[in-house]
């Protein structure tokens, strides 16, 4: 696993534009030619994975152009972009020029000339390249997009939330982790592209279900200390059934109300240890953790950490 940050302003000023445009054009086989040369930005990390590529780009007026010698050696992959905001445009030989705009992806076969105009203030967006080959179960939905602009469908949405998730969370994530991250970002792509029926099935069980579980635990987070937070409240709020939602934990060895429950004890631990939380008691702690049953809470807390809350507090543990 590899992450490259490549940013203009790290480069000295007085040759930052030349010197940003020749390491860009070794490892990402596009040629950078920015509207203002004082004061061209670009920021790009990119995280590489045996089977995926992740990146996440801000530029600002500038046009990237991938040249014939550019793409005889970029590798057999589709790059799928997916702008965040701003706004620009992209033409490849063999399709027409097309809008890049939040809301929509534009499917990029990797070996194809072509260029990429950034236009206004910055634009910026999620880049996803896949090798064809772990597309071909979607080859006919593939075909139909490629060289196109299309509209952001809730299954590329899916993909899209999960990637932008990945990207971040890469350097805490271990080998055997990220492998399996790059089989849901792939099942994700055949899901969105209309794959086969049975590779449809597989990516269901897979890559659609650990999205679906990654945004229904996002969800979580933020209502943690909300009064009635339950799996119908999630649920209703992501439109999905509260039936599904349990059965993403249950599949885990887990359920809901554990969950909930042992992310709410993980804070008041926190909470517990933190001298700028001194000043409160345990049963203050407890209820800012989303706790409203005192003695249930001093229960679980042993049972989970072997402890009670007040050893913890009194450095005991």
């Amino acid at each position: 696993m590899t992450v490259l940050s490549i940013r203009s302003q790290d480069f000295d000023r007085a040759q930052r534009v030349d010197a940003f445009r020749s390491v860009v054009a070794s490892m990402t086989k596009v040629d950078f030619i920015p509207d203002d040369r004082d004061a061209f930005r670009s920021e790009t990390s990119i995280a590489v994975l045996p089977g995926v590529i992740i990146g996440h780009g801000r530029h600002s007026a500038s046009t990237a152009i991938r040249t014939q010698g550019h793409a005889a050696d970029c590798r057999d992959d589709v790059m799928f972009h997916i702008p965040l905001a701003g706004g620009g445009t992209i033409a490849q030989i063999g399709g027409k020029e097309e809008m890049l705009l939040p809301g929509s992806i534009y499917a990029d076969p990797g070996e194809v000339p072509g260029t990429v105009r950034f236009g206004g203030e910055h634009m910026e967006g999620i880049y996803v390249s896949i090798p064809r080959a772990h597309l071909g179960a979607a080859s006919a939905g593939l075909d139909a997009m490629l060289r196109r602009s299309a509209a952001l469908t809730p299954q590329w949405r899916l993909l899209l939330g999960y990637a932008r998730s990945l990207h971040a969370e890469l350097p805490a994530l271990a080998p055997e982790e990220a492998v399996q991250a790059v089989a849901h970002v792939q099942d994700l792509a055949l899901m969105a592209l209309g794959a086969t029926r049975e590779a449809t099935e597989i990516a269901a069980g897979r890559g659609v279900r650990a999205a679906r579980l990654r945004e229904v635990k996002r969800e979580i987070e933020r209502s943690l200390v909300t009064p009635g937070l339950t799996a119908e409240s999630v649920a209703s709020r992501l439109g999905l059934s509260s039936r599904y939602v349990r059965a993403l934990f249950e599949r885990e060895g887990t359920s809901f109300r554990d969950h909930v429950a042992s992310r709410r004890l993980a804070r008041a631990h926190r909470m517990l240890t933190d001298p700028a939380s001194q000043h409160l008691n345990i049963a203050q702690i407890a209820m800012d953790a989303g706790f409203g049953d005192l003695s249930w809470f001093n229960s679980r807390f042993k049972q989970t950490y072997g402890v009670t809350p007040r050893d913890v507090r009194a450095g005991l543990a």
